[in-house]
């Protein structure tokens, strides 16, 4: 007995020791559904050699998997570390798949992993989170909750600089521990946010995490390092993260999936991203026209095109897009950035006059007023939602019931409560709520087709 107790004691304390940031998931390299589905695994832990297995469950027994290989990150403060990955492979669409980590041949880690669904799904959206704050805590409690299938980040991943040391203090503890596992059970996806990338470029050399951190779609614009349109990297300052990303930089700022009957379109948004670009306008027409057969489609980026909060006002640099999303059919357009929540009407919207970036983009709007997500469903034009309000500082909190200071196209402002978004998509139709950390509904539409 007491030496079983000691190997019980053994295999614990190797559990405790054996990671710095536990196994998550993501969805990995793989934008559209399969018959047989699969999730990336990640997990980091301490530079030295060690033998890691992973294994899924199948109906006979327990498969291992390929083997775990790594990226080494060495950018202080942080000691340096690996950041390992596996493909958890052959999953049966819309199954919860038990998984388990071993660690020299002992279970250190043991997990279910939601694999797509091929249809009816619930995600979660929201963005500007990851500060630290008790209200950052509350939100992931309550989306937890909900029992989502994936969630969605709208960008500002982690305050104030994108780095390494800010996931680890402000990421992983609050959305993949032992008191809130979510991020070991379903896959996050994200977009990078201003704060996600280099503010001052001769700083912070464990910036730009994201893109080591992340598992995500490569099929956006084939950019490359030092390029127009790709996130900022410098030589001497950066390197170390760049060699940690591999291929994912800087491709992966921008990429698109397919969840159920739904594809989404995300948009790397950042100041140095023109996307009236002939290379990326040329993917972005692609991308949408590849998408017919998708009942839904969604664009998900950081800066909003449309919103009546005073803060970020005149951060229009999205808004000439917008006739290339309506001419290829996109119903749905998430954003973060400004720390609130907002709805628009469904509205069309045709520049007229486009200035520098940091100022107004004129045009003409056409507006459904008919539309009420009640009693009339079918919306004519795109509905713009900021969803922002995941944890930091809220703005504008006085805008709430001064339905004046909205612009007229405005359906719905919460700006004095966090907040998150469940989106339950169906072939037919689409349902969003806005939820706070209590579980109120604050805001829901439904949309058919």
């Amino acid at each position: 007995m007491r030496i079983m107790l000691l190997l019980l004691l053994t295999v614990f304390l190797q559990a405790q020791d054996a990671f710095l940031v536990k196994p998550y998931l993501q969805l990995g390299d793989a934008p559209r559904p399969a018959a047989k589905e699969r999730l990336d695994l990640l997990w980091h832990a301490e530079d030295r050699d060690v033998a890691w297995t992973v294994e899924v469950k199948g109906t006979r027994g327990w498969i291992v998997q390929a083997t775990p290989t790594f990226h080494r990150l060495d950018a202080p403060p942080l000691p340096a570390h690996r950041i390992y990955r596996t493909t958890l492979r052959d999953l049966t669409p819309g199954a919860r798949i038990p998984y388990r980590v071993k660690l020299k041949g002992a279970v250190v880690f043991e997990a279910s992993a939601q694999a797509r669904k091929p249809g009816a799904h619930r995600m979660i959206v929201f963005g500007d989170a990851g500060d630290g704050s008790k209200e950052q805590a509350a939100i992931a409690k309550a989306m937890a909750a909900q029992q989502p299938d994936a969630v969605f980040l709208t960008g500002d991943l982690v305050y104030g600089r994108g780095r390494a040391s800010e996931y680890r203090a402000h990421f992983f503890p609050v959305y993949n521990s032992e008191a809130m596992p979510l991020m070991r059970s379903v896959p996050f996806l994200g977009v990078p946010g201003n704060h996600d990338v280099p503010w001052d470029l001769q700083r912070w050399p464990d910036t730009l995490a994201y893109f080591a951190y992340w598992s995500l779609p490569l099929n956006g614009p084939a950019l490359k390092p030092g390029e127009s349109n790709a996130a900022p990297a410098v030589a001497g300052v950066h390197e170390a993260m760049v060699a940690a990303s591999g291929p994912a930089f800087p491709r992966m700022a921008s990429y698109s999936f397919n969840y159920g009957k739904a594809h989404w379109t995300v948009l790397d948004s950042n100041v140095y991203t023109d996307w009236g670009s002939p290379a990326l306008k040329a993917w972005l027409e692609a991308d949408l026209k590849a998408a017919k057969g998708a009942a839904w489609r969604i664009v998900a980026l950081h800066h909003p095109l449309f919103q009546s909060s005073r803060s970020h006002m005149e951060d229009q640099w999205m808004r000439p897009i917008s006739p290339i999303l309506e001419q290829y059919g996109v119903n749905l357009v998430l954003a973060g950035h400004v720390h609130n929540y907002q709805r628009t009407a469904p509205i069309r919207f045709k520049p007229t006059k486009v200035g520098p970036r940091g100022k107004p983009v004129a045009g003409a709007f056409t507006v459904d007023e008919a539309f009420d997500g009640k009693a009339a469903t079918r919306a004519k034009g795109i509905i713009y939602i900021v969803t922002g309000a995941g944890g930091a500082e809220l703005y504008d909190p006085w805008q709430t019931d001064a339905q004046a200071s909205w612009q007229p196209w405005t359906r719905a402002f919460v700006s004095d409560k966090h907040s998150y978004t469940v989106l339950d998509v169906e072939a037919k139709k689409l349902k969003l709520r806005q939820l706070d950390a209590e579980g109120r509904e604050l805001d829901a539409i439904t949309m058919t087709k």
